[in-house]
């Protein structure tokens, strides 16, 4: 059973958001609690792309390409191979030979080399999927330079810096502790809990951003 989002009991009512009908609250209290940030987050995305998104999960043909995706890529990582093409743009790279698609056209560019490899999920890119107008607009493309790890990028932890809405795995966004230097981060030193604390992804002590914050765009976008 559904829980709330911020007591996180078994609603014998659930309330919910009218706004993205996904967030689910056991009273009014809770939502007025929550809205300040839930605002910032969930809300940012249309309701038609949680809807679509709903809708999606519960065709048994998209769950099942999806399932057959993952499935795919745990093989991948699982069984490492070399990677001849550029996960984000998928060209291939430099030293390969043209794919079956490719061999009508030999002027096709190629990729040049593998400029990032994520050693954990086996992500590999080249360097202009690395360039941020290549990165696409999430709940449409895949950032082609964020790989498929969850709380980190290519090894970078997303806690060690300030949020970003590319952040994530690709098909959810990271919005756990975030301890970024104070200064350049963008945000005033307001924004920064007062103690330090263990950071719940890395373990470092440090001050952490406040949680109205942790959904933000880009740092002062909400």
């Amino acid at each position: 059973m559904a829980r709330c989002s911020v007591c996180k009991k078994e609603p014998e009512k659930p309330l919910r958001c009218s706004q993205c009908q996904k967030t689910i609250y056991c009273s009014k209290d809770c939502q007025k609690t929550d809205w300040k940030a839930h605002k910032r987050s969930v809300c940012t995305k249309p309701a038609i792309f949680h809807k679509l998104d709903k809708m999606m999960s519960k065709n048994p043909v998209m769950a099942g390409l999806q399932s057959f995706e993952q499935a795919a890529w745990a093989d991948r990582v699982r069984n490492p191979q070399i990677i001849g093409a550029c996960d984000g743009c998928f060209r291939r790279f430099r030293g390969f030979p043209p794919r079956e698609e490719e061999e009508e056209d030999e002027n096709t560019p190629d990729a040049g080399d593998a400029f990032k490899h994520c050693k954990d999920c086996d992500w590999t890119i080249c360097r202009d999927c690395s360039h941020p107008q290549a990165q696409g607009v999430p709940y449409f493309d895949r950032p082609a330079g964020t790989c498929r790890c969850p709380t980190a990028n290519f090894g970078v932890s997303y806690c060690r810096s300030t949020p970003n809405y590319l952040d994530g795995d690709g098909r959810k966004p990271y919005h756990g502790d975030r301890h970024p230097a104070m200064a350049g981060s963008g945000y005033s030193v307001a924004s920064f809990e007062s103690q330090e604390r263990e950071c719940r992804t890395c373990g470092v002590a440090a001050r952490h951003l406040k949680k109205e914050h942790l959904k933000d765009a880009l740092p002062g976008i909400v």
